[in-house]
């Protein structure tokens, strides 16, 4: 799934997009997926985000995959989407995840994704 998604106060035209994301935080893993996708971060949806013990504020490392590929990266919750909450009812539950810190070589790989995933190519 593949399109432009974006707001009068965003820095980056968000893509709309499905891909596998490993996300460390504290001392355990994570797996979720993302549905929507930027140069300055990702949204990760879960059904049971109450199960997380994340926060705003909260550092992750992250591992965006990419084919057999993954876009690795740091980065911070900005934004928690929570079941009864006021965004709730118009967004899926889930975290807004804030880039933070992202090397030359994995910042080319997301540049490359994120090109592919606007033309509409499916990335997988």
């Amino acid at each position: 799934m593949a399109g432009h998604r974006g707001g009068p106060n965003r820095q980056f035209p968000r893509v709309a997009i499905d891909a596998f994301v490993r996300v460390l935080g504290g001392d355990r893993e994570y797996v979720f997926r993302t549905r929507d996708l930027s140069q300055g971060g990702l949204f990760l949806y879960t059904r049971v985000g109450h199960l997380y013990p994340f926060k705003i504020g909260d550092a992750l490392s992250v591992e965006l995959y990419d084919f057999d590929r993954a876009v690795d990266f740091k980065a911070v919750i900005v934004r928690v989407v929570e079941a009864g909450g006021p965004e709730a009812e118009r967004f899926p539950m889930g975290f807004g995840v804030k880039i933070m810190e992202l090397d030359d070589g994995n910042r080319a790989r997301l540049d490359e994704l994120l090109k592919r995933a606007s033309a509409g190519e499916d990335p997988y």
